[in-house]
């Protein structure tokens, strides 16, 4: 049975000072991974360092199937004739949801450009 999610999305500078300090020594790698704080559990999706802006990573859905969440998420790249912001960037998401005893799956989907 399949159960939906609540996330919110939050910004970097805006989550807990623990969450910035672990995605700092992370963030310049491509990775996915949980950090529980207080009642929440923070899901993170690190792109790595990428060459200009336009880059994104992007969380489709958060799903409870039986004892696990699945993350469903997604990269966006910039298209060949997009005006990008000529500076490495390392792309992010931080999603926070109710703390869980449930195991964490990330899943990577494709989607088409619109």
């Amino acid at each position: 049975m399949k159960e939906k999610i609540a996330f919110e999305t939050v910004e970097m500078q805006n989550a807990p000072k623990d969450i910035q300090a672990t995605v700092q020594q992370k963030w310049l790698e491509k990775s996915t991974f949980t950090v529980p704080s207080d009642k929440d559990l923070f899901i993170i999706i690190t792109r790595g360092e990428m060459p200009t802006g336009g880059y994104s990573v992007n969380i489709e859905s958060i799903e409870k199937v039986d004892n696990e969440l699945v993350v469903s998420y997604y990269y966006t790249d910039p298209k060949k004739d997009d005006m990008v912001t000529q500076a490495i960037t390392k792309p992010i998401v931080i999603a926070k949801v109710d703390m869980t005893n449930a195991r964490v799956n990330f899943k990577e989907i494709q989607k088409s450009a619109p």
